[in-house]
């Protein structure tokens, strides 16, 4: 939670910001398949055909099931630096064998916390726009506020006006508090989220399967294009388990 703590904010309202930003990502996957759904209606249409019951339905799931492998396994890639312990294993597996090691870490990978770094530089920017003008009330507020204690003999006028300028100003911080807050927590949520997937990443036996996975990824793409040089290069740097930043 070292980012609830470093923004100040409350954690049940950063995790109320989690549920609506995961719930965001799951109308987005129920309509890309129902998209799905009504290009293979069209096609069928388009040939003049009837399809059995039930074909259609079956077919979009069978298209956003490839799609959401294809997904796992580039984010496998990005993730995952294998060790070169694991990429020495890997070239001594039969294809079969690589493809079942490939399959238990797209499985296994399908159960971390769902990564919400698509959200971040958004939020980011939100809040420290946000933040300015919270500044920008809070300088005209002492602007304001400082002179009109001051100067008690000001003329009647005047400090009216300064009075009405000082409740503007006052206002508009408050409003603008209130919109910095908000923006803190989406943004202490996204920040947890990848605290959380780095957590996740770094659990020994997750690693040793993601590992395995990714080193059999790379040699059946070595095997697919031969004489064309090897994807994989034992260097000393694949030791680390996790690549800089892939949390996210």
């Amino acid at each position: 939670m070292q980012a609830t703590a470093r923004l100040g904010v409350d954690p049940d309202a950063v995790q109320a910001a989690l549920d609506e930003f995961d719930a965001t990502v799951r109308r987005r996957e129920e309509q890309r398949r129902a998209g799905t759904g009504e290009l293979v209606a069209e096609l069928y249409a388009r040939e003049g055909v009837t399809p059995a019951p039930g074909r259609v339905d079956a077919e979009a799931k069978a298209a956003c099931a490839q799609e959401q492998e294809e997904h796992l396994a580039a984010e496998l890639r990005r993730l995952v630096i294998p060790g070169v312990a694991a990429v020495r294993r890997a070239r001594t597996l039969s294809e079969r064998e690589l493809d079942r090691d490939c399959q238990a870490a797209l499985a296994v990978l399908a159960t971390a916390p769902r990564s919400l770094a698509e959200f971040e530089p958004v939020a980011e920017q939100c809040h420290a726009a946000e933040q300015a003008v919270l500044d920008r009330f809070a300088a005209r507020e002492a602007e304001v506020a400082g002179p009109l204690e001051a100067a008690r003999g000001w003329r009647r006028h005047r400090q009216r006006r300064s009075h009405r300028e000082l409740a503007e100003a006052t206002r508009g911080y408050a409003a603008a508090e209130h919109r910095v807050r908000l923006a803190a927590v989406r943004l202490a949520a996204l920040q947890l989220r990848a605290e959380q997937r780095a957590g996740w990443l770094a659990q020994p036996e997750v690693h040793e399967v993601l590992a395995a996975g990714a080193a059999a990824l790379r040699e059946l793409a070595d095997r697919a294009q031969p004489g064309e040089g090897a994807a994989t290069e034992e260097l000393p740097a694949v030791g680390r388990p996790v690549a800089q930043g892939a949390a996210r």
